[in-house]
């Protein structure tokens, strides 16, 4: 048979009551208000955890001026995708049309979505001895915007959880991160440009749009209230969690007492 957890006693098989024959306790019941305690205790730290989260969240993104400012000015370079990046003019030939493409994400994504992500087709480009080095530079050019578009979103997602100094220092560097991605798209258009018109003179020419620098631009304001953030630090106000472990010990304390 089992023992008391009280005063360890053995339990006969006779001893069917719920109470102890030697000390009285109520074995079923026993411990069962340290247990209920310590998960009271368990849920308090928890619940802890989570408002303290939660308070640096709201001190991160509307917890002052600067936090909001900073949260809405980093989607804004985002609206600078739509406007003309780049611009592509192909003259008029035999069986062929003048045409000019204006190219910003729209247009990247609505007409030219497919051969962008046709690997083959571009293996084939860079592979050509003629095309190789515009395919070349036109698909790193697309890949740059792409990651600086990666930059930028992942640059917003962090005005939600920076309201430490660091924090503000590494949205600093994704900043910059996504304007130097930005800097090496230009660069690689600009040899495709040249490396183009050289294959095809006067028939193709391409230039790079007011777009790009209006996105680039468009960094700086929130590089400035990261620093700004960086020299005037968030203060996060901690709500404060009542003690409930502690109340429920003082009241089991009087109960106990008059038990004994």
């Amino acid at each position: 048979m089992a023992n008391c957890p009280k005063c360890n006693a053995h339990l006969k098989l006779t001893d069917w009551r719920p109470e102890c024959p030697k000390c009285g306790v109520n074995m079923v019941y026993y411990g069962m208000e340290e247990s209920l305690l310590k998960d009271a205790e368990k849920a308090e730290a928890e619940h802890a955890k989570f408002q303290k989260g939660l308070d640096r969240f709201k001190a991160s993104c509307i917890g002052g001026k600067r936090q909001i400012a900073r949260l809405i000015l980093a989607i804004i370079p985002v609206a600078g995708l739509f406007l003309p990046l780049a611009k592509i003019s192909i003259a008029e030939g035999p069986y062929m049309a003048a045409k000019d493409i204006n190219v910003n994400i729209l247009t990247l994504v609505m007409d030219y979505f497919m051969e962008l992500f046709d690997v083959n087709l571009i293996l084939e480009g860079i592979g050509s001895p003629v095309l190789g080095t515009p395919v070349l530079m036109f698909a790193l050019s697309i890949v740059l915007l792409a990651l600086s578009i990666v930059m930028g979103i992942l640059n917003f997602g962090r005005c939600f959880c920076s309201s430490k100094v660091s924090s503000c220092k590494k949205n600093i560097v994704v900043s910059v991160l996504s304007v130097l991605l930005l800097v090496g798209a230009c660069a690689t258009f600009s040899v495709f440009g040249s490396s183009i018109n050289a294959v095809f003179p006067s028939m193709i020419t391409a230039s790079i749009g007011f777009g790009i620098f209006v996105t680039m631009a468009l960094h700086i304001p929130v590089i400035v209230l990261n620093i700004l953030l960086i020299n005037n630090p968030i203060v996060v106000k901690y709500k404060e969690i009542p003690d409930y472990s502690a109340q429920a010990e003082e009241e089991a304390a009087p109960e106990a007492v008059a038990a004994e």
